[in-house]
């Protein structure tokens, strides 16, 4: 009978510590290392989607020409999408957007063409 009693304590124990592992485990963290080589101003904005399409800014900065910056990190559920938003003025497209994955995302933004206006180019960096 006591054995029973303990192996019944054993495997609430265990699940007690799963179910607290999975709960540690419902956020991750998103940074991005940016690098502005454009001639003018970028701004940043990493932004979390949940499962309705509904977008939640979590932080943003701007960057000079030339500068290097780095955003967050913030702590977001897992199951959102969170993308990398970047934009200048007058930049004649859309913001450009970059999916992101927990860590670090490393992106170096350039811009189309010779004058200002050029549509944002944005190569992911290892």
């Amino acid at each position: 009978m006591n054995a029973t009693i303990a192996t019944r304590r054993l495997v609430l124990l265990a699940g007690l510590v799963l179910s607290g592992l999975g709960l540690a485990g419902c956020e991750t963290t998103y940074s991005a290392d940016i690098r502005n080589q454009t001639p003018q101003p970028l701004f940043a904005e990493i932004i979390s989607f949940d499962q309705w399409g509904n977008a939640y800014p979590m932080a943003s900065t701007r960057l000079g020409p030339g500068d290097r910056a780095g955003l967050g990190p913030v702590r977001i559920k897992k199951e959102r999408l969170v993308t990398l938003q970047l934009d200048t003025v007058p930049n004649p497209q859309r913001p450009a957007r970059v999916d992101m994955r927990p860590g670090v995302t490393t992106v170096e933004v350039t811009q189309q063409g010779a004058q200002t206006s050029g549509p944002l180019q944005v190569r992911e960096l290892q």
